[in-house]
């Protein structure tokens, strides 16, 4: 193999840089990786010999994150990224994985506090450049039975279809549920919208005998439970 400088680099040289790298993370998991070289071997399993850290420099330039890359569209990472088709799909891939691999584990769990609803929704809204409004059911135990998406809307907003919020909470055998929507741009903070729409959930739910437990709400940035921050008069 000849590189931009017209040196010779033996392919085994590159080989056995991939080796010491999967070595490493088989025993460390990603502790200690920077995004660059997490990038980078992914990429190996789309570049059979080739360097990919050059690669994984330019679309963390190009990007400004691993979570840019990945929130990408796959036309993006083919024209702007100059990705083959095979590296752009794998890198959609692993955003989808997210919330599925999360579902799988969380029937497990207990949810009996704000903090672990926040840490339930969070992963549903990974790469999600648009308005979704989930819903959570719970048995009287407080376990997992189901977590869906009931409405999906624009990147600034998305209305609330208060019959198939009902119909999924009942078809789950729901004893309380918790609602979640994201603010795929900016703040957490409840609109005025939001504290209405909560509201007449509120009420639709007791009127069907299920507890609403909370409304999570995930920003940009930072995600808030509507019950712990000053609108606990709305649940009550």
């Amino acid at each position: 193999m000849v590189n931009k400088d017209n040196m010779y680099i033996p392919e085994k040289l590159h080989e056995g840089h991939r080796e010491k790298m999967k070595a490493r993370f088989l025993e460390t998991g990603y502790s200690g990786f920077s995004e660059h070289q997490i990038i980078e071997m992914m990429l190996f399993y789309v570049y059979a010999q080739t360097d990919t850290n050059e690669i994984a420099h330019r679309l963390i330039n190009h990007y400004g994150s691993l979570a840019g890359i990945f929130d990408a569209s796959y036309e993006d990472l083919i024209e702007n990224g100059r990705l083959p088709p095979r590296a752009a799909f794998l890198f959609k891939m692993i955003p989808g994985l997210i919330p599925i691999y999360h579902d799988s584990r969380s029937h497990l769990k207990v949810y009996s506090n704000m903090e672990s609803l926040k840490r339930l929704f969070e992963p549903y809204f990974v790469g999600i450049d648009h308005e979704e409004f989930r819903v959570a059911c719970f048995d009287a135990a407080l376990r997992l039975n189901c977590c869906l998406t009931v409405t999906q809307g624009s990147p600034t907003g998305s209305a609330v279809d208060m019959r198939k919020l009902a119909e999924a909470a009942i078809r789950a055998n729901a004893v309380c549920i918790a609602i979640a929507h994201n603010h795929p741009n900016g703040s957490p903070m409840p609109s005025i919208e939001d504290i209405r729409a909560t509201k007449l959930i509120n009420e639709a739910m007791s009127n069907i005998d299920i507890k609403l437990l909370d409304h999570i709400i995930i920003g940009k940035n930072e995600t808030i439970s509507m019950r712990e921050n000053a609108f606990i008069k709305i649940f009550d």
